[in-house]
């Protein structure tokens, strides 16, 4: 199962609970030592492309959906509205809640039921204005094992998030993630992995009530390790879309990511909407261009 499947799936469990839709170098060193992936290999392009596009929009971004369902489960679990059908959900002194290989929750109040396992331990706080919400997760250790993927997700970090009405006609939404870690692991073989560290993460998305449009603005720093061969790069993107159903199915109007190789500026990746509808990408290594394809935005 790709990446972006296993996120889908995800989504399914964060249903469950609520609506899907919707720097730092401390993680660095780890990587440093290891082989560098080489931008000449159309699998670097892809492994890394794969990743950034992931995060740089609203569309299956792994990070909202673990904020849903993490988010989901601590308030669920805060109002005794969640139970174990093995394993164990418990409220701490501290006010964190803590699952221990808590498999096939379920939410008594509707009879709704979660396949999979999820062990771990949530802190959530909130903060509201007549015109602004604030929510702070701090997540340790989550390990979430869904019955019907290959692959589990493991994660650690804090994810915020705020939203905003900047007026009557645009709501503004903010996530940001800064020193966050996950990792995918194969159930098979646990040596098919990729692991990923993240810094200085920010999404912001603008939503248009009068037209029904919305804009996606994303940066950061993503460190990856595939399988022993790490990469490590900043982003930039922009993506626009012309209504909120282009949004889910990732076709927007417009769209540019710049991607930045750390170890060596002159290795980079484009991508931008072709004239079809497409992604075209772009990818440079020392300064040359090595590969150019076009391929469907949701291929990543």
């Amino acid at each position: 199962m790709s990446n972006k499947l296993l996120i889908s799936t995800i989504c399914s469990g964060a249903l469950l609970l609520t609506a899907c839709g919707g720097g730092g170098d401390n993680n660095q060193t780890s990587f440093d030592s290891k082989e560098k992936l080489d931008y000449k290999q159309l699998e670097t392009t892809k492994v890394i492309t794969e990743s950034v596009v992931n995060l740089s929009n609203e569309s299956d971004n792994l990070l909202i959906y673990i904020t849903i369902l993490t988010k989901g489960i601590y308030d669920r679990a805060k109002n005794s509205d969640l139970s174990c059908e093995t394993g164990s959900v418990k409220i701490n002194n501290d006010n964190t809640v803590t699952l221990n290989n808590c498999k096939n929750f379920w939410i008594p109040s509707e009879g709704k039921k979660f396949a999979g396992t999820v062990s771990g331990t949530i802190l959530s706080s909130a903060s509201n204005t007549t015109s602004s919400e604030k929510i702070e997760l701090k997540l340790s250790n989550i390990n979430i094992n869904l019955d019907s993927a290959d692959q589990s997700i493991f994660f650690n970090g804090p994810i915020n998030y705020t939203s905003k009405a900047i007026n009557n006609n645009l709501n503004s939404d903010l996530y940001e993630a800064n020193q966050a870690a996950f990792k995918f692991i194969d159930k098979m073989d646990s040596k098919n992995y990729h692991q990923y560290a993240l810094n200085n993460y920010q999404l912001i998305s603008n939503y248009t009530k009068s037209t029904d449009s919305i804009e996606n603005i994303s940066k950061g720093q993503l460190n990856g390790e595939i399988n022993g061969k790490v990469f490590s790069v900043n982003y930039s993107s922009n993506f626009k879309f012309s209504t909120v159903n282009d949004l889910y199915n990732l076709k927007p109007n417009s769209a540019n990511i710049e991607i930045i190789d750390l170890y060596n500026k002159q290795n980079t990746i484009s991508i931008d909407r072709a004239t079809d509808g497409n992604a075209l990408v772009n990818t440079y290594a020392a300064g040359k261009l090595v590969q150019t394809f076009s391929q469907d935005w949701n291929e990543f």
